[in-house]
């Protein structure tokens, strides 16, 4: 059952190597693929009542670009993506500052101290090699509505798994999440980690959803450590296959969510949208929309 409905008209824009659903990469295209790798996240958020807008990923992001995604509801930017568009002082300001709408973040490794400056070093990602379920650090948060959690709070059901694709006309068995394992900075809070059992060689129980609020500050280090402010609030859900070797990158980021992991995604998603206040929906006719999006 759904913690969250759907609020009709919301707007994400969706940031990725590819283009459209249907229209990959011509690197993807060229290894095989015939719908952007990471078509099942913007198709499960289309299916649920979502209008969702691709954008390229891009070195230097233009001042037109930052404005447009502004007016979005929600940005989320894929796993599909190449973190070195995420590490000049420019760049690491237009996300992390510029942009003042909420923003989700799929990926591990533009989460580095010398990308955007989530965690506190820059060490390379440990991919997962098996199904992970999650250990539930805040119960209570919105995002774990409706999910079933053991006494030691981790969820009955698994959240990811390990994707296969067609690649070159061979079926190759992808890399799994990439995960960080350097501490939070800007005083992030840890809402999941992997469970301990299923950790595997990642080791520890290492972050997979955590929230910073909008006025934290993160500390990117690319080209000399400097301050940044977050212009809203921003929250990373790890997910989202990493390419096996000899691969392009984009070809990263096939969907992988099963068990609880779709609906997981769903709330967040609901949670980082805001509810419009009842002045508006009464203005726009949706009362009843408010009555299906109250927590």
């Amino acid at each position: 059952m759904a913690a969250f409905t759907a609020l009709a008209g919301g707007n994400i824009a969706w940031i990725s190597f590819h283009p459209g659903d249907n229209q990959p990469s011509a690197a993807a295209a060229a290894r095989g693929f015939t719908q952007a790798p990471d078509a099942g996240y913007t198709q499960l958020l289309t299916a649920n009542g979502y209008s969702v807008t691709r954008f390229l990923t891009q070195d230097n992001p233009p001042q037109s670009l930052i404005d447009q995604l502004n007016t979005f509801d929600l940005i989320i930017i894929s796993r599909s993506v190449n973190s070195a568009h995420y590490q000049q002082s420019n760049e690491t300001y237009a996300w992390n500052t510029a942009i003042t709408k909420p923003v989700m973040i799929l990926g591990g490794y533009v989460l580095r101290d010398n990308r955007l400056g989530y965690v506190t070093a820059s060490t390379t990602p440990i991919d997962t090699t098996n199904d992970i379920r999650l250990l539930v650090e805040q119960p209570a948060h919105p995002i774990f509505n409706g999910i079933q959690l053991d006494q030691n709070n981790i969820t009955v059901n698994p959240y990811a798994t390990i994707v296969t694709a067609i690649i070159d006309g061979t079926n190759n068995v992808q890399r799994g999440i990439s995960v960080s394992p350097d501490p939070l900075d800007g005083g992030g809070t840890i809402l999941a980690r992997i469970a301990p059992a299923d950790a595997g060689p990642v080791g520890g129980t290492r972050m997979i959803i955590a929230e910073w609020p909008a006025g934290a500050t993160l500390t990117p280090s690319d080209g000399g450590a400097r301050n940044e402010i977050l212009g809203g609030r921003r929250l990373v859900f790890l997910t989202g296959s990493r390419e096996r070797d000899q691969v392009t990158s984009e070809v990263a980021g096939i969907f992988d969510l099963i068990g609880d992991g779709p609906q997981l995604l769903l709330n967040a998603v609901a949670y980082m949208i805001p509810e419009p206040n009842t002045a508006a929906l009464l203005l726009l006719g949706g009362l009843p929309l408010l009555f299906l999006r109250r927590r």
